[in-house]
């Protein structure tokens, strides 16, 4: 508490954390509580409708045992929902829900004071003073492993202040828990790295996904069946407003087809029935398999030999060599044979490169990034292309 306080810090009596219900936010929370007791601290959450519930425990835990306000913000979709309405799936490489749900949010709220449709507050009353928006520092969860991205997230946030304390001063995330009697989120305790999405992150690796179905089958089967319906559903929507073909359809065709497609899938994607009506691709009779445009990227990742999915959907296969059926999804598909062209897709894709690739070690960490390289000036096309 006796440490010398920069000119930087000193200026300023708001301080505005991005709360994301992880352990790294929490540490920031306590370490910004401790330094500026008598400031103006704000810890805001932006709700993706898809956490894990004891997310929400936490987060309550925290602000309660911090004393310290707790913003919750949301555009009141989740990303199955918002995938639905963009008519795409997203993946490693394109990950609007991010960049809409969580980026675009906070960035309308923090720069231009424009509220989302969901806005909730937690002890208000710990709350010092209004104007909280008035010049405040930013904080950020990231610590020395992600020290790259500071540069990213200090021009994205200008010209407000950015800091990322974890990068330069070590924290015991269990100390801290247990200062305030503070229980750890059911995900850590489960072995995922992070506590978002509910450990469905649309970003995560073959070792996560792996985990999902160890820790949570049903939740796995869940998702593993929404994305199969989103599949099927994106290419309908593609095959109908496709007008590069030689005989396009009629936009009154087009419109009448699109209400039929949404009539099928709308209150399944958004929870309100177990299964979606049933429905026929309208290119299913085509001669011509590939209209249907079933290859597409996916966010569920394939897994390998010893998996077991004891679930129906498993009676699903299709040939081996896959076009144009070939999923990106179904962990049960997985052979040696498959495994290994895909080994030498990744040393393709890395210009030759020996670096070992099986997909045991592939990336267990998953997470979305969320807030790092991104600018609403930027085209959509160079969004997609960042993450």
């Amino acid at each position: 508490m006796g440490e010398q306080l920069s000119l930087f810090e000193r200026e300023s009596r708001h301080h505005v954390i991005f709360f994301s219900g992880g352990n790294s936010s929490f540490a920031v929370a306590d370490y910004v509580k401790e330094k500026f007791p008598n400031d103006n601290i704000v810890l805001l959450f932006q709700d993706v409708k898809w956490e894990d519930p004891d997310l929400y425990r936490f987060i309550k835990d925290a602000s309660d045992r911090l004393q310290l306000p707790l913003l919750t913000h949301s555009a009141g979709l989740s990303p199955i929902e918002l995938m639905f309405e963009k008519k795409l799936l997203f993946n490693s490489m394109i990950g609007d829900c991010s960049k809409i749900l969580k980026m675009k949010v906070a960035s309308d709220f923090i720069k231009k004071g424009i509220e989302p449709p969901v806005v909730e507050w937690r002890n208000k009353h710990f709350l010092k003073d209004e104007n909280f928006r008035n010049d405040p520092i930013l904080y950020f969860g990231i610590d020395f492993m992600e020290a790259h991205r500071i540069d990213s997230i200090t021009k994205n946030w200008a010209p407000f202040r950015v800091q990322a304390p974890l990068i330069d001063n070590f924290v015991d995330v269990d100390e801290v828990l247990d200062k305030y009697n503070i229980k750890r989120a059911k995900l850590y305790d489960l072995g995922f790295s992070h506590n978002n999405c509910g450990g469905r992150c649309v970003k995560a690796g073959h070792q996560h996904y792996k985990l999902l179905l160890k820790t949570m089958p049903e939740r796995f089967k869940d998702i593993m069946e929404k994305e199969h319906h989103l599949k099927v559903c994106v290419s309908a929507y593609r095959y109908i407003t496709n007008e590069k073909v030689e005989d396009p359809l009629p936009k009154d065709v087009q419109e009448i087809m699109l209400q039929e497609l949404d009539d099928a899938y709308r209150d399944y994607f958004y929870g309100r029935t177990k299964k979606p009506k049933l429905y026929i691709h309208p290119g299913a009779s085509s001669s011509h398999p590939e209209d249907l445009e079933m290859k597409q990227y996916a966010f569920m990742k394939k897994s390998y030999d010893g998996v077991s999915i004891p679930y129906p959907i498993r009676e699903l296969k299709y040939d081996v060599e896959g076009p144009p059926f070939e999923s990106y999804s179904y962990p049960g598909y997985f052979t040696k044979q498959r495994i290994e062209k895909e080994k030498e897709r990744k040393r393709k894709a890395k210009n030759n490169s020996v670096l070992e690739c099986t997909l045991d070690e592939s990336d267990l960490i998953g997470g979305c990034g969320c807030f790092f390289d991104y600018s609403e000036n930027q085209p959509e096309e160079e969004i997609a292309s960042i993450f």
